[in-house]
């Protein structure tokens, strides 16, 4: 039997742990109450529970972080010291004249006596995590805690962050809620570490759910380098909605000095976001757009010069208008970067910007974006159309590289379209008519002969080269002679390669929309073959630094409406095949060499299959519910999430402990403008 002294010594020491517990509570946060003495404390094979009571004025005091299924709490267990996060699986309130278990005969009539409220609140909840203050671990709480224990609301933002197993670094999020509303008043951020953003992330959610202020959220977090330890990571934004080209301006409850919960949660974080003071502007420049300008001046420096300043306008001038601000470029320069392929052509605009009570200064990098002909490689030409068939795809490889081992000479994509028309014409003569005009041309048509190239082959090349060609992006040239009349590709690995150097690290956003406005070819084609040409010439140039052993920064690329780039099974059988093969090359491999890709969409079943393949961790904004079945969200979360309120998320993903999390992304930490609302 055990001796009264070794009762004595057992009853001492648990009295110095239960002082310890609450000691280490009241340290922690705000006791709340303490795990009942009359209810058992339960552990078994499905997990456990414990039940604690809450003296009403706590309790009303208190109510919002007390009152609802799914919120969380911490427990100091008396025996181990652990903090244990607690579950609210259900939450019992009973007026006085229940306590007292009357029949109803003897009960009055019904009349409001508030006194009848003032009784304990009794709390079932399920223990999640136990973390060791003093080893600082944190394991799954799989035994028993104890009566008596501690149940506190916490405030420390780190220790609520380590017992609901929340990333304590990375890239900020938001804030995690239970279901609207943010949990521990707003002190349990969400940070994604970036090995998730390497591993691809999809966000869905409808029009208006806050996709894209998550998205400028993120971006903002990653420029200002809040809570991350590698800081050098170069962003780009493929943007077919110009949403993007406004995210230097500040957001307008900062300028108005708003006040509201939401706008408290954007006041938490914003002393932490020094906002983005620049922007790198990948501008596709058209014919037409030259067209436009080459009447006014004779020289690149002075149209893209002209072409800046006009771009510069069409973005900052409807906002000026619409809030009564005023805006003026202070500075303008053309330069000319060297580069190993090609020179990078680039003009620096500075904008001093007034919103009334102040001003404040930015910064354009606009970068001129156009296709050269005789810069492509065979098969990186044919790669720019997803849209050529197998047959046209082999022999028009076949085609240009007899032309390229035989050096004959074609200088632009005009010249080989027109010698592809012409051979189709003559495919059926028995001799050959006419003069001879082209030797180049004539050795095209002759070759197509000698290939055998089939006519409907023949006509899906002649097509897609078309495609390609109505895009006006290839071979825009002025006046002049030599090279240096017609524009080329920007050599990205250059830009990159310089992004913090000379570019000061700004997001590169390519601006689509720019482009879809000043084409005559279908948008949908032209945007994707932009945005294949520059996710290719970034995995490309990863690849190659990586063969070399030279260590490059992470790149992060945002495609947003990627069912725009990505569309599902629905489509043309060799786009969707071309689509697939490169997104799965760049997204496997670029695991490896920190090249994430960031997807954003406003339904999963319109992107292909791959992409939901591929992406680790998906946030998932309000949605339809017939949307989610291809996103495997517990039921729990699945009913919620088409209710949730506009910024609100569930975010699935393998970094978090517990595999799910809900969070809310504040109001915009930069600018938030809808140019075609204005």
């Amino acid at each position: 039997m055990t001796s009264s002294v070794e009762n004595n010594d057992l009853l001492k020491t648990l009295e110095e742990k239960a002082r310890r517990a609450i000691e280490i509570a009241r340290s922690i946060g705000e006791i709340v109450g303490y795990v009942s003495r009359t209810s058992p404390s339960l552990i078994d094979e499905e997990g456990g529970y414990v039940i604690f009571v809450v003296d009403p004025v706590i309790y009303f005091h208190n109510f919002q972080s007390l009152m609802q299924a799914n919120s969380y709490l911490g427990v100091v267990d008396i025996k181990t010291l652990n903090l244990v996060s607690l579950k609210i699986v259900s939450v019992e309130r009973r007026d006085i004249l229940a306590e007292l278990d009357l029949p109803d005969m003897y009960l009055p009539l019904p009349h409001t006596e508030v006194s009848g409220l003032l009784t304990k609140t009794r709390i079932k909840a399920k223990p999640l995590l136990a973390y060791n203050l003093e080893s600082n671990n944190i394991v799954a709480a799989n035994f028993v805690i104890e009566p008596q224990s501690p149940v506190v609301l916490l405030k420390d933002p780190k220790i609520i962050q380590k017992i609901l197993g929340l990333p304590e670094e990375g890239v900020f999020l938001g804030y995690a809620t239970i279901g609207d509303m943010p949990v521990f008043s707003g002190n349990a951020y969400l940070y994604a570490p970036l090995r998730a953003f390497y591993q691809h992330v999809l966000v869905v959610g409808t029009t208006g759910s806050g996709k894209t202020t998550l998205l400028k959220n993120i971006i903002a977090s990653i420029v200002s380098g809040l809570n991350l330890r590698d800081n050098n990571i170069s962003i780009i934004v493929l943007d077919p909605n110009k949403d993007y080209v406004t995210i230097t301006l500040k957001p307008l409850w900062h300028v108005f000095e708003e006040h509201s919960d939401d706008v408290e949660l954007a006041r938490k974080i914003n002393s932490s976001v020094r906002g983005v003071k620049g922007l790198v502007i990948i501008l596709p420049i058209t014919r037409n757009i030259v067209e436009e300008y080459v009447e006014k001046a004779e020289t690149w420096a002075k149209i893209l010069k002209m072409i800046a300043e006009d771009y510069i306008h069409s973005i900052l001038g409807p906002i000026a208008r619409r809030f009564k601000w005023s805006y003026e470029i202070s500075k303008v320069e053309v330069a000319e970067e060297p580069a190993p392929r090609g020179k990078l052509r680039l003009v620096k605009v500075k904008i001093s910007f007034n919103y009334g009570n102040f001003t404040d200064e930015f910064e354009y990098y606009i970068v001129p974006y156009a296709l050269k002909f005789r810069d492509f490689k065979p098969r990186e030409f044919i790669t720019l159309n997803p849209y050529f068939t197998r047959q046209a795809k082999d022999a028009l490889h076949r085609l240009l590289q007899v032309i390229v081992d035989k050096k004959a000479y074609v200088e632009t994509i005009y010249d080989l379209y027109d010698a592809l028309k012409d051979a189709r014409y003559r495919l059926e003569e028995k001799q050959r008519k006419g003069v001879i005009l082209d030797p180049n041309r004539e050795y095209i048509i002759e070759l197509v002969k000698d290939l055998a190239i089939h006519k409907s082959t023949l006509e899906n090349m002649i097509r897609q080269v078309g495609a390609l060609l109505d895009t006006g992006l290839f071979d825009v040239y002025i006046k002049g002679q030599g090279e240096d009349k017609y524009l080329n590709e920007p050599p990205l690995e250059c830009l990159l390669e310089n992004h913090f150097n000379i570019f000061q690290g700004y997001p590169v956003i390519v601006d689509l929309e720019y482009l879809q406005l000043h084409s005559r070819a279908d948008p949908e084609k032209t945007i994707s073959i932009v945005a294949f040409r520059i996710l290719n010439r970034v995995f490309e140039w990863k690849l190659l630094q990586s063969r070399l052993r030279l260590e490059t920064q992470p790149v992060l690329i945002f495609i947003d409406e990627a069912h725009r780039f990505f569309p599902s099974k629905s489509g043309v059988e060799e786009y969707i095949e071309h689509v697939s093969g490169m997104i799965d090359r760049i997204a496997r491999l670029g695991r490896a060499r920190k090249l994430g890709l960031v997807f954003s969409t406003h339904s999963p079943r319109d992107v292909h299959d791959i992409i939901l393949q591929l992406t680790n961790t998906k946030i998932v904004l309000r949605t339809d519910k017939s949307h989610l079945t291809y996103i495997d969200l517990p039921s729990e979360y699945r009913d919620f999430i088409t209710r949730a309120s506009d910024r609100v998320a569930v975010i699935k993903s393998h970094v978090l402990r517990l595999g799910y999390s809900i969070f809310k992304t504040p109001p915009p930490l930069v600018g938030h403008y809808d140019l075609s609302a204005i």
